[in-house]
């Protein structure tokens, strides 16, 4: 494993900072988007912008933030077109500005205020480092890690995260090469966009960023984890809160299967469909014994789609959007 001490690397200077475009969603959760915004406004870093798509809310909460948060550029989608959907709108309105970084930050999220310097400070250390990540650790219990890196396995039906659940204690503070970026805090070089193309809409939540990882790794980018960089997550609110379990159960077995369609050599696929029955069986086992069978039928139903969606292998590649419905600054 590749590991770099950031401490020893000189920070950069003020006068040459890239400029990071911040693209954050926003879908009916004003009180957890405010807190996010709030916690941007104590960063060190100063070369930033703020670009904030409200996912077709109706509950007057894009107004609210954009009264409160006037730094902030605000696009309105009119529907919610899921995850990567929405960012891809920000995305394309970010890189005509020219940003040398987007950062995908997920709006349930409150940062550290040296976070964004350090991810950048690893970035800037070697052109081939294309995606960066910090540690990222619970909102509650606050010294609880969710996120210390991700590794993917091609005979896995999922990625593997390291040290969830374990009490930040120092262990996982290095700088590391990994082998895929979690979407909660994915910072990328806009280099790195040009070449490989928009978020995959296909997947609308969830496995969008590891699809992109591979993508990006495969093109000759590094992808990094930044231990001295922290962030605090309050976990799948909007996932859990507002689409529902069932929701998050059918997305997640649905794009393992779509993410093995489009990535998965042949070979690996006997293993790869041993880990997802594993896991499909498991999951519908504890769901009937918590008497919760609507999430037992999302999980075959996310089998169903995951073999039947049609993918467009194109589509990660436009540029363009007609999903815009207002911009305002």
């Amino acid at each position: 494993m590749l590991t770099i001490n950031s401490s020893e690397r000189p920070p950069v200077a003020a006068k040459l900072l890239p400029k990071v475009s911040i693209l954050i969603l926003n879908w009916k959760s004003y009180e957890v988007t405010r807190d996010c915004l709030l916690s941007l406004r104590k960063l060190d870093y100063s070369s930033f912008e703020i670009v904030l798509v409200d996912n077709g809310s109706e509950d007057g909460s894009p107004e609210r933030l954009a009264l409160e948060f006037p730094e902030a550029r605000l696009l309105k989608n009119a529907t919610n077109l899921g995850f990567p959907a929405g960012n891809n709108v920000a995305i394309r309105d970010a890189m005509e500005r020219n940003p040398d970084y987007l950062l995908l930050l997920n709006n349930d999220t409150i940062v550290g205020p040296d976070f964004l310097s350090k991810l950048v400070a690893v970035a800037e250390s070697d052109e081939k480092i294309g995606l960066v990540n910090p540690k990222i650790l619970y909102f509650e219990p606050n010294d609880r890690i969710w996120f210390a890196g991700g590794y993917y396995k091609p005979w896995q039906s999922f990625g593997v995260v390291r040290g969830v659940n374990r009490k930040d204690i120092g262990k996982f503070d290095e700088t590391s090469e990994i082998s895929f970026a979690t979407g909660c805090a994915f910072l990328i070089k806009a280099e790195v966009v040009r070449r490989i193309g928009l978020l995959d809409e296909v997947f609308f939540l969830g496995f969008e960023d590891m699809d992109w990882s591979v993508r990006a790794i495969r093109a000759g980018y590094k992808a990094f984890y930044v231990g001295s960089s922290v962030i605090w997550h309050k976990v799948s609110y909007c996932s859990k809160a507002i689409l529902g379990k069932p929701a998050k159960d059918f997305y997640y077995t649905r794009n393992s299967l779509l993410f093995a369609r489009k990535h998965i050599p042949a070979k690996y696929w006997p293993l790869f469909l041993l880990s997802l029955g594993k896991y499909v069986a498991f999951r519908s086992a504890g769901y009937l014994l918590r008497a919760e069978p609507r999430r037992v039928t999302a999980l075959y139903r996310g089998l169903w789609y995951g073999y039947f969606t049609k993918i467009d292998r194109e589509a990660e590649q436009i540029i363009g959007s007609d999903h815009v419905e207002q911009v305002s600054r």
